[in-house]
């Protein structure tokens, strides 16, 4: 199998992570830039978008919930990735990143660069940074105090969505303290999966 992804991407990450903990071998990993209609993954994925899994046969998943559940299945590992807690934290991460990444998307699309915050100023930004310190709050109020022996899917996303806010966003004065979820962060910082996935800093 094939994981079609991009370092920094927050949603490439979690599919990555879930398939690490789900135990898949003989995972191929390919780094495309999404953002430069890379050949092959427009062949996997007409929608040019990261994480895609191809599987032997050619057959290609897309989204990091389709990828999470197909990893569950097929694994050997420990991952859970379908009780309604898990799923119901992963939502709440997965809508913070989303969220964080229409921001930078919102940039490119003012001014062609990551780094010029004009469009920072526009009521539709405020709203998706309202999305992101309300979605890390409620996380922060939810997430479990520590890892259980099976990494599940919650965590993954959970812990995702802080590194990924703080890595895009570092020192903003709008992204909130979360004390219990920078504690479940560094209480699974040495799993493999979330090691292995670390975004580049």
């Amino acid at each position: 199998m094939k994981l079609l992804k991009n370092a920094t991407s927050p949603f490439a990450r979690i599919a990555h992570a879930a398939l690490i903990e789900a135990g898949i071998e003989d995972l191929e990993i390919q780094t495309v830039d999404p953002w430069a209609d890379a050949a092959d993954l427009l062949a996997a994925n007409s929608a040019g978008r990261v994480p895609c899994l191809v599987l032997d046969d050619g057959t290609a998943i897309t989204e990091c919930l389709f990828i999470a559940a197909f990893a569950e299945r097929q694994g050997k590992g420990a991952l859970s990735a379908s009780d309604a807690q898990s799923l119901s934290v992963a939502g709440i991460g997965i809508g913070v990143c989303d969220a964080a990444v229409q921001i930078l998307i919102g940039r490119r699309i003012v001014s062609g660069d990551f780094a010029d915050h004009a469009f920072d100023a526009n009521p539709i930004a405020a709203r998706r940074r309202r999305s992101v310190a309300d979605g890390l709050k409620r996380l922060d109020a939810t997430v479990l105090d520590a890892p259980g022996e099976r990494l599940d899917l919650g965590t993954i996303a959970a812990v995702t969505a802080l590194d990924y806010v703080e890595m895009r966003f570092a020192g903003a004065e709008w992204i909130p303290v979360v004390p219990r979820l920078s504690a479940l962060r560094e209480r699974a910082s040495d799993r493999p999966a979330l090691a292995a996935t670390r975004p580049p800093r």
